[in-house]
């Protein structure tokens, strides 16, 4: 009955994903099955049939950041390879998760330079990569590319400008506050349309935001009170990972089953009462 509860909650979740995760997961591509944390989580989900998304807002963060790598890379790293590689302490420095990624492949022989790191998801001239990200999301991970669009986003203007004024006071720059700002109320509208509410408890909503930064409700709360926004838009990825991820199915939960029963019943078959109470049982039967 669990494991039916988690498999019915998780094809009803429409949940975007946060480059908190995206990236991590890119970052763990060459590393053994076991330490892909990020990478399993979306795998996982994906498996479990949760409907995944990335939108305009998201792609556009992500090309950024892609951009910004590459750049940092030829112009911080490149002429320094020797030392980092020689230096396996020196890799723990590198504050950027893919430029550490990819040293730690190199490292390893699995990759031969920097371009074909990056070609492992995308052409390496970034000249087309929004295209090829959405694809690669999609084929990879599941993830669709929606536009504001296609699901008639329509975020109120006035809120986006006084949550992105709270939202610039804790962020590093105010493109990220305006975002994130864009990001959240896009969660809301799509549960209001949808006419998702708490009444059946906080799974009665089926819209989240999948990402690590859960911090920035508080702004959300400052903005707009307690009432209007009641229930925050994130899901946390420990979440995904406890209930719906790692969850089995139906059908291993019945060979489960299959496995287990016949061997507990070989083991009471093989136990016995003492002589003599059996001696008495039968004499009374």
């Amino acid at each position: 009955k669990l494991s039916t509860y988690f498999q019915t909650l998780a094809s009803k979740l429409s949940v975007f994903v946060d480059n908190s995760i995206i990236i991590p997961a890119l970052s763990e591509y060459y590393l053994e099955d076991g330490n892909r944390r990020h990478y399993n989580l979306l795998l996982g989900a994906k498996k479990a049939g949760i409907s995944m998304f990335i939108n305009e807002t998201l792609l556009s963060e992500l090309v950024s950041h892609l951009r910004m790598v590459k750049n940092k890379y030829y112009n911080m790293f490149f002429h320094m390879e020797d030392f980092y590689l020689n230096d396996e302490f020196e890799l723990l420095f590198i504050d950027e998760i893919l430029i550490r990624a990819y040293f730690y492949a190199k490292k390893k022989g699995q990759v031969k330079d920097f371009d074909k790191f990056i070609e492992t998801f995308v052409d390496s001239q970034l000249s087309t990569i929004r295209e090829e990200l959405v694809v690669y999301l999609k084929e990879v991970f599941g993830i669709t590319f929606i536009s504001n669009e296609m699901w008639d986003i329509k975020v109120n203007e006035e809120e986006k400008t006084k949550l992105t004024e709270v939202l610039s006071r804790k962020k590093d720059h105010d493109i990220k506050a305006e975002n994130d700002a864009e990001m959240i109320l896009a969660i809301y509208y799509l549960r209001s349309k949808n006419g998702e509410s708490s009444d059946s408890g906080i799974f009665g909503y089926k819209t989240w935001w999948l990402s690590k930064d859960t911090s920035t409700y508080r702004a959300v709360i400052e903005s707009f009170g307690s009432d209007k926004y009641p229930v925050s838009c994130y899901i946390r990825p420990d979440f995904i990972y406890n209930y719906i991820a790692l969850k089995p199915s139906s059908d291993e939960v019945d060979d489960a089953y299959n496995e287990i029963f016949p061997t507990m019943l070989g083991v009471n078959l093989s136990y016995h009462m003492p002589k003599e109470v059996s001696q008495v049982v039968q004499e009374k039967i």
